[in-house]
């Protein structure tokens, strides 16, 4: 059980599961729209290129820890 487990619902963790399955390119595409429909934070509404350049940063970190090279 890992630290998020306590707060996430058991419909989030299939998510996440099924998420895990996707080939790389449907996860980025997955985690732009995701980014792109959460609610603003302080910081006010992010523009489209401010999701790409977050989801692009997220992947490459993935792909590096999992130990491969992040696609350019």
């Amino acid at each position: 059980m890992g630290w998020y487990d306590v707060f996430m619902s058991r419909d989030t963790e299939t998510l996440l599961d099924e998420f895990e399955r996707l080939p790389v390119e449907e996860k980025r595409a997955f985690t732009q729209e995701v980014l792109r429909r959460s609610v603003p934070f302080d910081s006010g509404p992010l523009e489209d290129e401010e999701i790409g350049a977050a989801s692009a940063a997220l992947f490459e970190s993935l792909e590096e820890e999992d130990g491969h090279p992040a696609p350019r």
